[in-house]
């Protein structure tokens, strides 16, 4: 079993998803396909929690790995499929990346060998902890808290600060409006030049 630890940054798979560690920069993309290629073709399972991502190997699972990384046509395939003739399937295509940019530039760990992978935070690792607001999965931030931690107008501001009709609120842990943050922080169309560490511990229904 190899074990990382070190600070995450995650734009995309189709960029390096840089962890650094104490040894220098590892792209954990190769450690995924890796992984995934050796599981390809066989029963596996994923167990998630709001910090945490396993997907392993499962004899007793209903579904079966499919990956397919196609590098000429510059697609990847990540699926836990139910085989015919049964149906359904859940996507790692979509599940991975999500967790990713929940932990970004956060501490974590990674742990893998040719049966399974996880990823989670590094818990001695103290960071700002919000909060889903209402029924959506923006995050307020509080008028005592903003400046503090989000540094709105400063040279090191959070990419994910937003500010609209609710007040300033964190677009950290909503994955659409994340993915374009992102994309625009890697181009350098933005002003603020900080992935925020800040982490995701429940919602706060109104």
């Amino acid at each position: 079993m190899t074990k990382l630890t070190g600070k995450l940054e995650f734009i995309s798979f189709w960029d390096p998803i840089k962890l650094e560690t104490e040894n220098g920069i590892v792209d954990l993309r190769e450690a995924y396909f890796q992984v995934f290629n050796s599981l390809n073709g066989k029963k596996c399972s994923m167990a998630g929690k709001m910090n945490a991502l396993k997907i392993s190997a499962d004899e007793t699972s209903d579904r079966v790995m499919k990956f397919e990384k196609n590098d000429e046509k510059d697609t990847i395939l990540m699926l836990l499929e139910i085989p015919e003739p049964g149906w359904g399937m859940s996507n790692l295509g979509a599940y991975v990346p999500d967790i990713l940019q929940r932990l970004n530039a956060m501490q974590v760990i990674v742990e893998y060998d040719g049966e399974s992978i996880s990823v989670e935070h590094d818990e001695t690792e103290k960071v700002f902890e919000i909060k889903y607001t209402g029924s959506g999965n923006s995050c307020k931030v509080s008028d005592d808290k903003v400046k503090e931690i989000c540094k709105p107008g400063q040279s090191d501001a959070c990419i994910f600060l937003s500010v609209g009709p609710n007040g300033f609120e964190c677009q950290k842990f909503d994955t659409p409006m994340a993915r374009v943050l992102l994309d625009r922080y890697s181009n350098k169309t933005m002003r603020a030049s900080r992935i925020g560490n800040c982490k995701i511990v429940g919602r706060i229904e109104e």
